[in-house]
């Protein structure tokens, strides 16, 4: 367990902070954000004192995830550039709060203001990887869950959970583990959810709006995606793509690429999964997924990605065709090397 004695007391001192996670944010990161901030505000009326806070979203969210910000977000279009953060406005803040991710990568405009300047900056993640420089880091990668992190946060700063922190740190914690499903589910896990269901949020209710409330397009991309689906080494190895025409033909966003990832992951016999989506530039991103003993961190890592074991993310500066057979090349290699 983390200690956040040192991070409560910088949130304590802030009077203007800054609370930021990575580009094209999941449900932890945004379910997080929200938390985070919730818990600032609360520490601040508890103790009396005033205490601003800026809650930064550096690219579009799932329309899935939308009831979970402010109306005052400071969002970033489409997806961040280094160039569209302004340090001018960065320099304003006398902390800044990254949860979910500690690679300055994902923070376009943010992670590189970070790294140049000298400021106080409080990490909070659960990822393997990271390079951010930060005044204080709480990582505990045995976390299922950024939000996870944030709940404890909350219970060390004895700061009551309202109802709205709640359903969105259960949103963050359910969206991370497939709904209970993966390995890095803990009895903590459970715990911390369930006194988050007592705080006020609704899993049925939350169940029916993140996994009960898909537009036809996101099933006709569905169709297309599995359509693509090929399988190698021995049925170990499920490779899958998204093309630009594939999203024009049948009217689905990007938004709804979510957790497709996941589907191949039914067959008894995959060990791992990769899905590559060509993005609007003709550069590609790839989601990898995997089981028992097979580590994908690894293999993301070969194209300057990262993650989880079982869980991982890469960006491939090349075409649709070219990504899928590097992808699935590095895969076999490393399937092959499994015991």
């Amino acid at each position: 367990m983390i200690d956040f004695t040192k991070a409560i007391e910088m949130i304590r001192q802030g009077e203007n902070i800054l609370v930021t996670s990575h580009v094209r944010p999941d449900g932890d990161a945004l379910g997080s954000l929200m938390g985070t901030r919730l818990m600032i505000e609360g520490l601040a009326k508890k103790e009396n004192r005033s205490c601003k806070v800026t809650t930064l979203v550096l690219s579009n969210p799932s329309e899935l995830y939308e009831f979970l910000l402010p109306e005052d977000v400071w969002q970033v279009d489409q997806q961040a550039n280094p160039e569209d953060i302004d340090s001018a406005q960065l320099d304003e803040f006398d902390l800044i709060i990254v949860v979910d991710t500690s690679a300055t990568r994902q923070l376009p405009g943010v992670g590189e203001y970070i790294q140049k300047k000298a400021k106080n900056v409080l990490v909070i993640d659960h990822h393997v990887s990271g390079d951010i420089e930060g005044h204080e880091h709480c990582v505990d990668t045995t976390a299922a869950a950024a939000g996870e992190l944030i709940t404890e946060l909350f219970l060390q700063a004895n700061v009551e959970i309202c109802e709205t922190a709640a359903k969105a740190l259960f949103t963050a914690i359910v969206t991370d583990t497939g709904w209970f499903r993966f390995e890095s589910c803990t009895p903590k896990t459970i715990k911390y959810s369930a006194d988050l269901a007592e705080a006020g949020a609704c899993p049925s209710e939350l169940y029916q709006h993140l996994y009960q409330n898909d537009p036809p397009e996101r099933l006709h991309l569905m169709i297309r995606v599995l359509e693509t689906l090929e399988l190698h080494c021995d049925n170990r190895l499920a490779i899958m793509q998204i093309s630009n025409d594939m999203l024009k033909e049948t009217g689905a966003k990007r938004s709804h690429i979510e957790n497709m990832v996941n589907i191949p992951q039914q067959i008894s016999t995959v060990l791992a999964v990769a899905l590559i989506v060509e993005q609007d530039n003709g550069s590609c991103r790839c989601s990898f997924r995997s089981k028992n003993s097979m580590d994908v961190n690894k293999v993301a890592n070969q194209f300057n990605g990262g993650g989880h074991i079982h869980a991982a993310g890469a960006s491939l500066d090349q075409p649709l065709a070219d990504s899928v057979k590097a992808v699935t090349t590095a895969l076999q290699a490393a399937i092959l090397q499994l015991h």
